[in-house]
């Protein structure tokens, strides 16, 4: 339960207060969420942070009955996941989602149980949370597998923010 909350709100927040911009852009500008994420990830920084300030007021905090430990890993879960939508990690993500299901030869839905198989706590805490990442990433980046009306009206939008970004950097 806590995972698929986690999960779920991850993928609810992994882009609030996305001001249109891209991380390289905030780098190169010197922008205060640039500085506040040390040039790293910027903008997944700044979404998971203001998650997390949102959660601080007592009316919006939907976790509070949670455990200092479940609060712990639901956190820990949250960060890691709106981290994995940054663009910057995609040839690592593929890179490790192919040697994944190479390494346990998993193909046609055989063979996933391999993936955690004789894992104690830790090592299935993180290979929980590279799928669940995996996932998430896979999310994001899925506009082009909708109907194309809707597919090509979000990469105009797309474009639209670019130039923006563009005219700004000029």
């Amino acid at each position: 339960m806590l995972d698929c909350l986690s999960f779920l709100t991850a993928a609810i927040c992994h882009d609030l207060g996305h001001d249109g911009y891209t991380n390289g852009f905030h780098v190169n500008a010197v922008t205060p969420r640039a500085i506040d994420s040390n040039d790293v990830s910027v903008q997944e920084h700044y979404h998971a942070a203001e998650l997390f300030r949102i959660l601080t007021k007592k009316q919006n905090n939907f976790v509070e009955d949670l455990s200092k430990d479940e609060y712990k890993i639901f956190r820990k879960r949250i960060i890691g996941l709106i981290m994995a939508t940054d663009m910057s990690h995609h040839a690592e993500a593929v890179s490790k989602i192919n040697g994944t299901v190479s390494e346990f030869d998993i193909s046609d839905g055989k063979n996933v149980e391999k993936l955690t198989e004789g894992q104690n706590e830790s090592e299935l805490f993180k290979t929980q949370q590279f799928i669940m990442e995996t996932a998430l990433h896979c999310c994001d980046i899925s506009q082009q597998t909708r109907e194309f009306g809707i597919a090509k009206e979000w990469t105009y939008l797309l474009f639209e923010e670019f130039f923006m970004q563009g005219d700004l950097e000029l």
